[in-house]
């Protein structure tokens, strides 16, 4: 449990806030500046965004990727992010190391050097990353909202900057900023974790004690004015879907309105018995995916809704969506309606204080916006006293038709434009108010228990969190769809869920939200099957829901055909996503005729085909007990859990055998596949063959994996931080029942593909000559066995973990060996292991480029 926070002041004014934790061996640290792209001058756009990255690069003590190196040889987790209002410096670590990681943060902030040459290189990769942004369509419509919402305040400039400024930068820049802004008295320390706050104390006095004193001077922010008409930004671009976003000024983190607003926003979309969820989507299927949320920061922020339809329907999703929102301004909002959405409020804090990455971020953030951790309970008491009226006036004070903000992107010649789009805003507001006038008038004990039908069941018991989380794995995926059905597996697991012999999909959704919680399908490469997690006191009812889901599902035609067109959709949306595209194209190219050479999703023409027939035929045959595993972990009693699961499983049998296992994919032929692709950036995956989860060799191979990937790694080192390649550089080592992969993958310029292609494979091929030293075997080693560990504080990871490990075969107590089995790896068997992989005769390379530069 959670300790009394202590805060502590040093002389110099930096803070400390300690948040002592003991459920697991683990610490997270997070250093606050507060300082963010809204404390740039013209022409510093993106400069603390630029900093951010630097600290990372070399201090008066620490070479070039030292820190990075140096974190991840503890199996550490090193990042930051950069938002409006501060930067943050994120640390997670196992306990133990806690000295060392002040001892990173500390050279960072306070001792880092800013080589000119580092920074030359650091500010391509930065500049790759501006290219990103402006291929996602994601982040290019969160981009334009920004840009319409905020027209004065500094709110609406991108934190990343704009190539000009950024090229522009020189250390000097840098070191001013850090000057200025980087002092003692304008940063938090949030420690969280198995700590003792009085050592903790006495290390942040020898780190962090001395530099000037005092806060920084404050630049002054201009007023947003308020918008006198609806707001539209339009996009063409190289899509297949249409993504719309709309906005409206909201209140800053300080307003008193804030837990109302968060309410309006949970009941207007979050959950999938949310209003723009269960009318927009599940009634009318007019969007593939949509959602709303409300931005509180220091600043007056913004009440949004977002969606994804197709170009078709842009039109009617967009009025569809204005009408809910509308809507709320006038009807009154019930009471189960609104305690659902307050139940769902409450379970993301319980769900953030499951680790200590959650419990120090949400610390730090009331800490600096509000004043003080005591925020949040203060909060969380608002949150339990808002009530209909209240959340009704929140709607009526902040969503204004006239101050609405729009921004959407659709493909070329699409039928959105400007004025339309204004036009639609003030029909829909008005056509509300018509119709409202007229409707006036850590380790823990563990059982493995298998079920009279042969299922197996898994119980670990963890008091610490009073959540539930369930996995159910079964045998299956790609690994047994036919190619004739390809997309069996992906649609009938995304309409599991949708319908049971005595529950509707809106019962249902209702129902899981009533718990605080969320149930899925899920479908992969080997298995499928359901995921669940739920609030331990409602533990029986989520019993209830998910094994009726498992056992009685009718696969409802109205709602397989709306996943159909969610799948077709997803499937039309795979090139929008420029790494996921290249994966794919890759897995394609790697393994021929073996299923794991198809996509998850399917084929347009088989996915067409599909029927509800198939899927409850398919089902039968495919929910097999003796390959069926059931894991429990969270506050639970095992025997309860037993007799329960016992009675619930009773009438589940699969007639006839098991389908035959696949042929092993045959050793590719050594070939490099160019396609041409819409993408400002060339995307190059380059990989091999890998192991079996069977194999007693993938811990080597997952070793060798580690020695590439990360900010230590030989990739990142080489490719980004020697060579400026790239902002993206990392590789992927996948296992499977049969043979997996392991790949690197590069987003680089165009004119650099081929180099960067070379790089990568030359990197990989080199551990077959080239073993780690044994500082470097460590580090990869610790960094492995750190994250696995960091990782499995979440109950859902734990059964996850040992529902496939035991359908797979290893047991589901495995990954209590996966630690030893990754310190017994030896430089010889990783330089075996890649001469066994890692060889170029059987290599595959994808180069996706623009047009005309993927040759």
């Amino acid at each position: 449990m959670t300790e009394t926070p202590v805060h502590h002041l040093l002389p110099n004014g930096f803070e400390l806030l300690v948040l002592p934790n003991r459920a697991a061996p683990v610490v997270a640290m997070d250093l606050w500046v507060r300082a963010g792209s809204a404390s740039e001058l013209p022409g510093q756009e993106g400069l603390a965004h630029v900093v951010e990255h630097m600290l990372f690069k070399g201090t008066e003590r620490r070479g070039p990727g030292q820190i990075a190196a140096e974190v991840e040889g503890l199996g550490g987790e090193i990042n930051a992010f950069t938002s409006f209002d501060h930067t943050v410096y994120t640390l997670t670590l196992a306990s133990r190391f806690a000295e060392q990681g002040l001892d990173i943060l500390a050279d960072a902030v306070f001792r880092s050097r800013f080589d000119p040459a580092e920074l030359e290189r650091e500010k391509l990769v930065v500049l790759e990353e501006i290219k990103r942004g402006r291929d996602h369509p994601q982040l290019r419509l969160s981009r334009l909202l920004f840009e319409g919402a905020y027209r004065v305040h500094p709110y609406g400039r991108p934190v990343i900057g704009f190539e000009e400024t950024v090229r522009a930068f020189r250390p000097e820049d840098c070191r001013a900023f850090v000057k200025r802004w980087y002092r003692p008295g304008n940063m938090v320390l949030v420690v969280a974790g198995d700590v003792e706050a009085a050592e903790v104390a006495r290390l942040a006095e020898r780190w962090f004690d001395g530099g000037p004193r005092g806060r920084p001077r404050p630049i002054p922010r201009p007023r947003e004015p308020r918008p006198e008409g609806p707001r539209v930004s339009l996009e063409e671009r190289e899509v297949t879907e249409a993504y719309l976003s709309l906005a409206f000024p909201g209140p800053s983190a300080r307003s008193p309105d804030v837990a109302a607003v968060d309410l309006l926003a949970a009941l207007l979309g979050q959950g999938e018995a949310s209003r723009l969820h269960h009318r927009v989507k599940l009634e009318r299927n007019l969007v593939r995916g949509v959602a709303a949320g409300a931005y509180t920061p220091r600043d007056p922020g913004l009440v949004y809704a977002s969606a994804v339809a197709d170009p078709d329907q842009a039109d009617a999703a967009l009025e569809a969506v204005l009408h809910e929102v509308f809507r709320l301004r006038h009807e009154p909002v019930g009471s189960r309606e609104l305690e659902r959405a307050r139940l769902m409020l409450e379970a993301e804090f319980v769900y953030q204080r499951e680790t200590v990455q959650g419990q120090a971020e949400k610390a730090g953030f009331f800490h600096l916006v509000l004043g003080s951790v005591e925020a949040e309970e203060r909060y969380l008491e608002a949150l339990r006293g808002v009530g209909p009226g209240e959340v009704r006036a929140a709607a009526r004070r902040y969503l204004r038709p006239d101050r609405a903000v729009v921004a959407g992107l659709q493909p070329k010649g699409g039928g959105l434009e400007p004025a339309g789009v204004a036009r639609r805003v003030e029909a829909a507001a008005a056509e509300v108010r018509r119709l409202h006038r007229r409707s006036v008038a850590v380790r823990r004990e563990w059982v493995c228990h298998r079920l009279a039908n042969g299922a197996r069941l898994i119980v670990k018991t963890n008091p610490h969190v009073p959540l539930v989380a369930v996995r159910v794995g079964c045998l299956g995926g790609l690994r047994r769809e036919p190619a004739e059905k390809a997309g069996l597996y992906h649609l009938l697991t995304r309409t599991w869920t949708r319908g049971t012999a005595s529950r509707n999909v809106y019962e249902i959704a209702h129902a899981m939200d009533a718990l605080g919680g969320e149930v899925e399908g899920f479908s992969g490469r080997n298995s499928f099957g359901l995921r669940a997690e739920f609030l331990g006191r409602y533990a029986e009812d989520g019993f209830e829901l998910l094994a009726e889901i498992l056992a009685h599902p009718n696969f409802p035609e109205e709602e397989v055909e709306k996943v159909r067109q969610d799948a077709l959709a997803g499937i039309r949306a795979r090139r929008d996503n420029p790494s996921g595209f290249a994966f794919r194209r890759f897995e394609a190219a790697l393994y021929g005729d073996h299923p794991f050479g198809r996509d998850v999703l399917g084929t347009e023409e088989a996915v067409r085909a599909l029927t509800a027939d198939d899927l409850r035929g398919f089902y039968r045959s495919a929910v097999r007990p003796e390959e069926l595993a059931v894991a429990v972990v969270g506050d639970v009693s095992p025997d309860r859990v037993i007799e329960f699961w016992e009675r619930a499983l009773e009438g589940v049998q699969a007639p006839g055998g098991a389908p035959a296992d696949p042929p092993e994919p045959r050793p590719p032929v050594g070939a490099v596949h160019r396609e041409a692709s819409p993408f400002e950036q060339s995307h190059v995956v380059v990989g091999f063959l890998g192991a079996r989860i069977t194999d007693p060799d993938r811990y080597a191979l997952r070793v060798a994996d580690a020695l590439l990937n990360g900010q230590g790694g030989r990739l990142f080192r080489r490719l980004r931080d020697e060579r400026g390649l790239a902002y993206a550089v990392t590789s992927v080592c996948v296992e499977g029942l049969d043979p997996g992969y392991l790949a690197g993958y590069i987003a680089t310029a165009p004119d650099r593909a081929e180099e960067a292609r070379e790089g990568l494979l030359a990197e990989m091929v080199r551990l077959a000559e080239e073993p780690p030293d044994r500082d470097e075997l460590e580090r990869a080693q610790r960094k492995l066995v750190g994250a696995f560990e960091i990782a499995l504080q979440s109950n859902q990871v734990q059964a996850t973990q040992m529902a496939l490990d035991e359908i797979y075969g290893l047991g589901h107590r495995h990954l209590e060996a996966f630690a030893a089995r990754i310190f017994a790896v030896d430089a010889g068997a990783v330089q075996q292991a890649a001469r066994r992989y890692l060889r170029a005769a059987h290599c595959v390379s994808v180069v996706l480029g623009p047009d005309g530069a993927a040759g």
